[in-house]
């Protein structure tokens, strides 16, 4: 799958998550740098650990996320774990996946992983430590969540 190039979204325009409070951008942190400061484990290398990440969606709903327009530059955080959330990044052209609570993926999850050029990582934490985390590292405003789409 060909992925476009960072900063650039679906509608045209240039990324930059925006603090709702404040309307100013959000830290931009390298996926690989961002895996190390929130203590998850990288498991597969499908993608470029140098991508650049200013968002995150940490939630189950992943029909959510398909309301957003720009998710190159989003984590998505989640205890899915069902393949087809990797087609769903896939077609986002979400960088990464998150998975918590330490889980070791099956198989089946690791190829969903590498077919689709999605990073796969784990957090040691559970959803709501893990969001802490990245909430700290990028910003309060980088939190995609569900009332951005009301």
């Amino acid at each position: 799958m060909k992925r476009r190039r960072h900063g650039d979204c679906i509608c045209g325009q240039r990324t930059g998550a925006l603090d709702n409070d404040s309307n100013r951008a959000s830290a931009s942190v390298r996926l690989y740098e961002l895996a190390k400061k929130i203590g998850a484990k990288i498991l597969t290398y499908s993608g470029p650990l140098s991508a650049e990440i200013e968002r995150f969606y940490a939630d189950d709903k992943i029909s959510e996320l398909l309301a957003e327009r720009c998710c190159e530059r989003t984590l998505v955080v989640s205890n899915i774990l069902n393949p087809h959330i990797f087609r769903v990044a896939g077609l986002l052209e979400v960088p990464a996946i998150c998975l918590l609570n330490g889980y070791v993926p099956e198989q089946e999850l690791l190829n969903a992983s590498t077919e689709n050029g999605t990073i796969l990582m784990v957090s040691s934490v559970g959803l709501t430590e893990t969001a802490d985390r990245l909430s700290r590292l990028l910003g309060r405003g980088a939190r995609i969540t569900h009332e951005s789409h009301a």
